[in-house]
């Protein structure tokens, strides 16, 4: 029998835990559409309320201000449509956001400003402390999103800081929370917040908006009265049932930190020229996203794949360069990775024997690559 392949990318999507698939399975074997009012209807309403109720209590906010989306992107979108069609003309956008935040601001949006970063992965809070304390109100209640967490860094921002800012200057704040669910406590009051459910091991396509009830919102779906009339379109209750099974099964990573923290250990030993972004600050306890200068991070993720393990070079950056985090662009650190990086992100199912292999993979990887490199000179 084959070894079997290592799984390191769950910040791009985490693997469907046992209980999401019994429970889809469990909703497509239930007959009704949610917004029929016979019993089939309400029994498949109810899949719909339980998930919505589970997805409520993990964030610490009212469940009947959630809204089921198609997944992260709609619900970016929605937030920044809503707070726009609210009177916002000029929006402040986190340098490090996912491009369903950033393009859909520049679509919307009037005018939009970057919000900077640091060197260390956090955000520049003096510029924005800054650029709200002067503020025109010719354009609008101020509207600032950020990420709660960095996908590739794993930097966790100080959002609840951030939000105490914005809404003393009686701005709005949207949060993505696409990353921190599940991952890390995040009990805080924003405005708006966006989650999805492929990211803590549900099903991919489903996803959720949390809307403050002072919050303006619009919709730009139409045709039926779903959510409340908030988002048209028949509900996904097999998906919706899957992220509410998702949402109840995620649990503390202290164990996946462990695991983590020894790879960086012994890849540090291993490589003394190793770059580890944003270890000075709090992280996710599942992601490293690393660099070591002599190699090409594609390279390295390609040769680590035919060793049977999934990585990845983060996020992809829109500006063209293949190999041009996003992230180290915002943080002025692309110098240090100046052939890519490597993130490592680990989640409910990864062991410390898969950590063995992977260092083992990489040993011998890195091996080759010097051998190669030597032969070259």
């Amino acid at each position: 029998m084959s070894t079997p392949r290592i799984y390191f990318d769950h910040n791009a999507t985490s693997p469907a835990r046992p209980e999401v698939i019994e429970a889809v399975t469990h909703a497509m074997r239930t007959i009704g559409n949610a917004s029929a009012q016979h019993g089939h209807g309400r029994a498949a309403r109810n899949l719909v309320s339980d998930a919505r109720e589970a997805l409520g209590l993990k964030l610490g906010l009212c469940a009947q201000d959630i809204i089921f989306t198609g997944g992260g992107t709609e619900s970016d979108n929605t937030a920044i449509y809503s707070a726009v069609s609210g009177g916002c003309q000029r929006l402040l956008i986190s340098s490090l956001d996912h491009p369903a935040t950033s393009t859909a601001a520049e679509r919307f949006g009037q005018a939009v400003e970057y919000i900077p970063a640091l060197s260390t992965g956090l955000l520049d809070l003096n510029w924005l402390e800054d650029r709200l304390k002067n503020w025109n109100e010719s354009e609008g209640r101020p509207f600032v999103s950020i990420p709660a967490v960095n996908s590739e860094t794993g930097v966790v921002q100080e959002y609840a800081r951030i939000i105490d800012m914005v809404h003393e200057t009686g701005g709005l704040i949207h949060i993505d929370a696409v990353q921190a669910l599940g991952k890390i406590e995040f009990m805080c009051l924003p405005d708006y917040v966006s989650v999805s459910a492929h990211k803590l091991g549900g099903p991919m396509g489903v996803g959720a908006l949390y809307v403050a009830a002072d919050a303006p919102y619009a919709s730009h779906l139409t045709g039926g009265g779903q959510e409340r009339r908030r988002r048209a379109g028949t509900l996904n209750v097999a998906g919706i049932a899957g992220f509410g099974a998702a949402v109840k099964a995620s649990k503390n990573l202290s164990n996946i930190k462990e695991i983590r923290d020894y790879i960086e250990d012994e890849l540090s030993q291993m490589e003394p020229d190793l770059v580890i972004f944003g270890q000075e600050v709090e992280r996710l306890p599942n992601t490293s996203f690393f660099a070591v200068p002599d190699a090409s991070s594609m390279t390295l993720m390609m040769g680590l794949d035919i060793e049977g393990i999934s990585v990845s070079r983060g996020m992809a950056c829109s500006s063209g360069k293949t190999d041009a985090s996003k992230a180290l662009t915002a943080m002025g650190r692309l110098d240090d990775a100046p052939q890519g990086a490597i993130r490592i992100s680990l989640g409910y199912d990864n062991t410390m024997d898969e950590a063995e292999r992977f260092l083992d993979a990489w040993a011998k990887i890195r091996k080759k690559n010097r051998i190669s490199i030597k032969a070259a000179s």
